[in-house]
């Protein structure tokens, strides 16, 4: 069986036992959509008090966090449990995937489904089309690629940063802890534009933790705002490459991983 067609069967394996717990289900998302909405408000509260945010309305950053969250939901449905990783690791669990005739990481990836990125992906999509809205925005066939473009970008960027950072459990034993430092990050660039901070911030979130290119960057350009980076505007358009760029370096990270693993037993 082709890796495609395993995980696809190991998804609905995972979906099917996560649907036995309907109230579970239910409640988690409805939790979600709460916190989302609540975040929303927070966000919008903070911009009112201002005429923009060094240029950005309150719609602007609205979309700017729905355009993040997008791409999360994706990464939450499918791929939240490698923030786990380390768990099989310390317990010797992980060996059951090495033992198969199969990849471990395709075994590994479609272990679990998290179904509480439903919620984010409604949140995602009624932010996106009231900001759309409200800001009156008219695209065209380039703009909406571009937009699907983004919102898988942003789902292979918190992918490969989650797993190059949760790998380091291969050497050290933990790696939550990296993880929880790097979401820290991650929540700064989904609630505000990345201008309106340092020097140093934006060329952390930009070349060390490419965090920005999740919703700053490709927001610029669906929101014709490029001219807020000037000499740098190829950025705009930067977050595919990267993303790109992202999984070869994390696909390099998880095979070293992969030769130093030592079992733990269990």
């Amino acid at each position: 069986m082709n890796p495609i067609s395993l995980y696809l069967r190991l998804v609905r394996i995972a979906i099917k036992a996560r649907m036995q717990y309907r109230a579970d289900f239910v409640t988690g998302i409805l939790g979600v959509i709460v916190m989302n909405v609540v975040n929303i408000s927070l966000i919008g509260i903070l911009v009112s008090r201002f005429a923009d945010l060094n240029g950005w309305t309150i719609w602007e950053v609205v979309f700017l966090y729905s355009l993040w969250i997008l791409g999360h939901s994706l990464f939450s449905l499918f791929m939240w449990h490698i923030r786990t990783l380390e768990d099989y690791l310390v317990q010797g669990t992980f060996d059951q995937f090495l033992l198969r005739p199969a990849s471990a990481f395709v075994l590994f990836i479609g272990r679990e489904v998290q179904y509480l990125g439903i919620a984010d992906f409604a949140i995602g999509a009624s932010g996106m089309a009231l900001a759309y809205s409200n800001l009156r925005l008219t695209w065209g066939p380039v703009e909406w690629c571009f937009l699907v473009l983004a919102i898988l970008a942003g789902t292979l960027i918190e992918m490969t940063l989650t797993l190059m950072i949760s790998s380091i459990a291969f050497w050290t034993g933990r790696s939550r802890r990296a993880n929880g430092l790097v979401m820290q990050v991650n929540v700064m660039v989904q609630y505000y534009p990345v201008d309106i901070f340092g020097a140093f911030f934006r060329v952390l979130v930009t070349s060390v933790i490419p965090v920005a290119f999740m919703n700053y960057y490709p927001a610029l350009m669906l929101l014709g705002k490029v001219e807020h980076i000037g000499a740098w505007w190829p950025l705009a358009y930067a977050s595919p490459v990267v993303a790109l760029v992202m999984v070869g370096l994390a696909a390099g990270v998880w095979q070293l991983a992969l030769r130093q693993y030592s079992s733990a037993g269990g």
